[in-house]
């Protein structure tokens, strides 16, 4: 069973309602299409069954409309339970970072709204499997620039250590 776009915008707007100051209704379609595409993209299939369209400003989850509700109106969402702990995970990585942070991974060039909106124009629904293929070469981005920061600290750390005299890393 998946869980409904609007009880998942309601549990993101609990939790980045105190995460970010001004937290706003384009933040908000931002994170829906975030959690959708990772949700996607680690093979569990869609989150919520409403559809994603590429809107001029933003991926836009049409089924979630108007302002965002102060905290004291939200209602408590119906997540199913699977989701509600995809939904933790999500929010625990999400809420460290800020929102140009999460803007700009949102408008990367080859992301799966601008590619959609590209092809389809203004408004074209973002399909899933766009979603998990665009999703899914962030992540080998990710670890290849893990990777490369970490053959930069190796190296940092070997200079260091020969600079300091350490036997193991003198030149022959």
């Amino acid at each position: 069973m998946t869980s409904r776009a609007q009880d998942i915008a309601i549990y993101l707007s609990h939790h980045f309602h105190h995460a970010w100051e001004g937290f706003g209704f384009f933040d908000l379609q931002r994170l829906l299409y975030l959690a959708q595409g990772w949700h996607i993209a680690s093979g569990r299939g869609v989150l919520f069954t409403e559809t994603i369209g590429a809107h001029r400003a933003a991926p836009m989850t049409y089924s979630v409309k108007g302002l965002l509700p102060t905290e004291e109106m939200l209602p408590l969402p119906e997540l199913a339970p699977a989701d509600e702990d995809f939904l933790d995970s999500f929010c625990l990585t999400y809420g460290v970072a800020d929102r140009d942070a999460v803007k700009r991974q949102v408008d990367r060039e080859d992301s799966a709204w601008r590619l959609a909106q590209l092809v389809g124009g203004e408004g074209a629904t973002i399909p899933p499997q766009l979603m998990e293929a665009t999703f899914r070469l962030m992540l080998l981005d990710h670890a290849e620039s893990n990777r490369k920061m970490r053959n930069t600290q190796i190296g940092v750390q070997m200079h260091r250590a020969a600079g300091g005299n350490v036997v193991a890393f003198r030149a022959r």
